[in-house]
């Protein structure tokens, strides 16, 4: 497992001092994906720098499996940083190597015999997916499967805990969601802590078990991802939620915006919300998933009936929460008395794109194989 205690970085003294992460205090198990969301400059990728000790935090500790690896001599701390893998926003491919000599690298950094790294770099492209490409070079690859080959890579060394920086940024989604399903697959295979940084809220749903919403350096909210999908006064909870564009309610009625507000909603409760008011309820726009077992998701529902109590009422009864909402039309939006509608996703806005070292990797990321 991997946990931050009281994390702080700080760049420059005294007045010219810019505190990037404020006393952070995150845990991840063995076993958990952890995703951490956040808008340009909050601090993600001083995050991502510093958790693999390619920074220093300037106080606080990064603990693996028990040992503070923050405070370790630079001689202990090449042979501890192993127990970290870490996959960049691009792959980090060397242009003149194919996909097998790209992941031997670090067992060639770690002085392992080449027939050890033979039989090692085999294993993790057949992990991967690659073992067909394994003599391919990175411009003979699509950017997906280069990207699987800086995972195989970031596992040569069998560390406990892998760090993903960005590594979805700029996939297209079918790409996306095959290296998403690559990482739970290597998640419940090896037993991993895996940190997610990403700014893309839809991939966090599909990925992680927890998820923690990083702002000016300081972590605003963290938990279950079921919890905040499931706590209305939770923002990165309603930041989660996909945004829909509700059709239209009929002549008469009105639009009520509806989200899970219990672990246990019925499949059926639009028709049994329908039944208890005696009236058919319309859907005009739905994202319902399961998520770690439990389903979550909101809807918009048209419904003829005035009594906004009784409504309330009926869908609490099946463990959903209603309210009226604007519906948008022609010429502006109307606001409905008593609207509720939901939070824009803030905390979605991508970062600055780092660097493309997509064909050269940078002596830092060297250092984390030394």
């Amino acid at each position: 497992m991997i946990s931050l205690k009281q994390l702080t970085k700080v760049y420059g003294r005294g007045p010219d001092a810019v505190t990037v992460l404020d006393r952070l205090d995150v845990d991840v198990a063995s076993g958990e994906i952890l995703a951490v969301v956040g808008p340009s400059g909050a601090g993600k990728s001083t995050l991502a720098q510093c958790i693999n000790l390619l920074e220093r935090p300037t106080s606080g500790q990064v603990v693996v499996n028990g040992e503070d690896l923050s405070g370790l001599p630079e001689h202990k701390l090449r042979v501890a940083r192993r127990r970290i893998g870490t996959v960049f926003q691009s792959a980090s491919l060397f242009s003149r190597r194919t996909a097998a000599e790209n992941v031997a690298l670090p067992l060639e950094y770690l002085g392992v015999t080449p027939a050890e790294a033979k039989a090692r770099v085999a294993e993790l492209l057949e992990r991967v997916g690659l073992s067909h490409r394994a003599n391919h070079y990175p411009f003979e690859l699509s950017g997906g499967q280069r990207q699987r080959v800086g995972i195989a890579r970031a596992l040569a060394l069998r560390p406990s805990v892998l760090l993903s920086d960005e590594a979805t940024s700029g996939l297209d989604p079918e790409t996306t969601r095959s290296v998403v399903s690559l990482l739970r697959e290597l998640r419940d295979d090896l037993d991993l802590a895996v940190v997610f940084i990403t700014h893309e809220m839809d991939t966090v749903l599909h990925v992680a078990d927890s998820a923690a919403r990083l702002d000016r350096g300081r972590i605003l909210e963290q938990g279950r991802l079921v919890d905040l999908l499931t706590d209305h006064d939770s923002a990165l909870g309603r930041a989660l939620q996909p945004q829909l564009s509700p059709a239209e309610p009929g002549t008469g009625s009105r639009a009520w915006y509806v989200t899970y507000d219990s672990r246990t909603v019925p499949a059926d409760w639009l028709q049994r919300v329908s039944a208890d008011l005696g009236e058919p309820a319309a859907l005009l726009a739905a994202t319902i998933q399961n998520i770690g077992g439990t389903s979550t998701g909101n809807a918009t529902v048209g419904l003829a009936s005035a009594d906004a109590a009784r409504v309330e009422a009926a869908f609490a009864r099946h463990g959903l929460r209603a309210a009226l909402r604007p519906v948008a039309r022609s010429g502006g939006t109307t606001a409905a008395a008593g609207t509720a509608a939901p939070a824009a996703q803030a905390d979605s806005a991508p970062e600055a794109p780092a660097p493309d070292h997509t064909l050269d990797t940078t002596p830092k990321e060297a250092a984390l194989w030394a």
